[in-house]
């Protein structure tokens, strides 16, 4: 049985014990979500895995906001869930450390607990959501200008460089292109290197592999 069958095998059995090894992304829905979470489970064909939240976002998936997978089981401070639950219901606003001290929160509690639980800052993480909540909307077909301001961003060039940065590609190009999304594969013959697009996967090759260079260029 390969990897994604014993994943998805483990998400339809709500397998706590697959926990902490990988998260799953829906793609018909652009939420990830905890193996355990309590929603209607989607279909083999809709799913894809990661390893962390960070891969998710990066991908363009969004929290699903049943299951909280940005925050984890029984470690998570009051105060990170009152910030999470904050941006979930106002996802255009953008927290800076004033506005965390105003909650009656340290910034750099914050900071440190994002980067050792998902490798990234708060405020990186809240770029991403707002981005990903834009990415959507883009593909969609929606006006990138009206878009850019609805996402909290105070000028164009300003959100389509940040577009850019996260996702590696224009707002106006997103509307025909997809991500390709690269993960990093254990196996008892040594790494390997698998790309994916939402038909299927385009790359599986060996790190070591003198042809490795050559071929993530072409896809």
């Amino acid at each position: 049985m390969d990897q994604k069958k014993i994943f998805y095998k483990a998400l339809l059995e709500r397998d706590s014990s697959f926990e902490e090894t990988f998260i799953v992304g829906v793609k018909t829905t652009g939420i990830f979500c905890r193996l355990t979470c309590s929603a209607r489970k989607p279909k083999f064909e809709n799913v894809e895995f990661f390893s962390s939240t960070k891969e998710a976002l990066n991908k363009g998936y969004r929290a699903c906001k049943i299951c909280h997978p940005m925050e984890r089981n029984g470690e998570t401070p009051e105060y990170i869930h009152k910030l999470l639950q904050h941006l979930e219901d106002n996802s255009n606003i953008k927290l800076k450390d004033f506005d965390i001290r105003n909650f009656g929160i340290e910034p750099i509690k914050v900071r440190r607990w994002f980067l050792k639980n998902h490798g990234i800052t708060f405020h990186m993480y809240q770029r991403m959501y707002r981005i990903n909540e834009a990415f959507k909307k883009c593909k969609e077909g929606n006006n990138i200008t009206q878009i850019a301001y609805d996402s909290g961003f105070e000028s164009l060039s300003g959100f389509n460089e940040t577009f850019k940065k996260i996702t590696g590609i224009t707002p106006r190009m997103s509307k025909e292109k997809q991500l390709i999304n690269l993960t990093r594969l254990a196996t008892p013959l040594g790494t390997m290197i698998a790309c994916a697009s939402d038909k299927g996967i385009c790359l599986l090759e060996f790190s070591d592999s003198k042809m490795l260079e050559r071929e993530l260029q072409l896809i």
